[in-house]
């Protein structure tokens, strides 16, 4: 399998989890089945913090940890999955990105304290190398050297997805990375239809790939 198609693979549909599955077992944690939320939780723990690596942005993750931000969101939404009506499983992973958000923007704030405070630059206390970042699952057909391959992909894409303009990035996010509808995307981004918000999507992914090409080493 060449670099393009990993490429495609790394934020095809089949990458997320089966959306009637995870309505189900949402349907079960909110009627206490513990064992069913931690099942809902861990099937999008490797998407969230995808996401939660491009809202950091570089600067800010070289003092947190993405894994960390994941788990104080997983710990952040358990008080309120109860109260969770989805419209989809897209719905859901959005939700989770949303509390996500929160969660950096605290980070954030502690770090730009604490450098005010110091008057300089200072880094978390964060063992990159126990984070878990790059961490996929593994596909029964894949071979260690694609999985090497497909984080590295993943890891790259990820990147330039977080140098993306403000509204390409979004609709990126909500299309590619949460699996959102475009009727939905288009409310969410206040567009008037889904052909303006196509269009955004296809320049974004324009954009994306003549960014990755060099670094991918494959001819359009």
């Amino acid at each position: 399998m060449d670099q393009r198609d990993l490429l495609s693979r790394s934020l095809s549909p089949e990458e997320l989890p089966d959306p009637q599955r995870s309505l189900d077992l949402l349907a079960r944690a909110q009627g206490g089945d513990r064992q069913a939320l931690e099942d809902l939780l861990s099937r999008y723990q490797d998407r969230l913090r995808r996401i939660v690596r491009i809202q950091l942005g570089a600067s800010l993750r070289r003092h947190c940890d993405s894994m960390d931000i994941v788990q104080n969101t997983f710990k952040a939404a358990l008080p309120k999955i109860g109260d969770l009506q989805p419209r989809s499983a897209a719905s859901l992973l959005q939700w989770l990105a949303m509390i996500a958000t929160n969660q950096i923007r605290d980070e954030h704030d502690l770090w730009t304290t604490k450098k005010r405070d110091a008057g300089r630059e200072v880094a978390l206390d964060v063992d990159p190398g126990a984070s878990g970042e790059g961490l996929q699952p593994a596909t029964p057909e894949s071979t260690p050297i694609q999985r090497a391959l497909m984080r590295e992909i993943r890891d790259l894409l990820d990147e330039e997805v977080g140098r993306l303009p403000d509204d390409q990035r979004r609709v990126v996010l909500l299309r590619d990375y949460c699996g959102e509808d475009w009727d939905h995307i288009a409310r969410e981004l206040g567009r008037d239809n889904t052909h303006a918000v196509r269009q955004l999507h296809q320049r974004a992914w324009i954009r994306l790939r003549q960014a990755l090409k060099p670094k991918l080493e494959v001819e359009d």
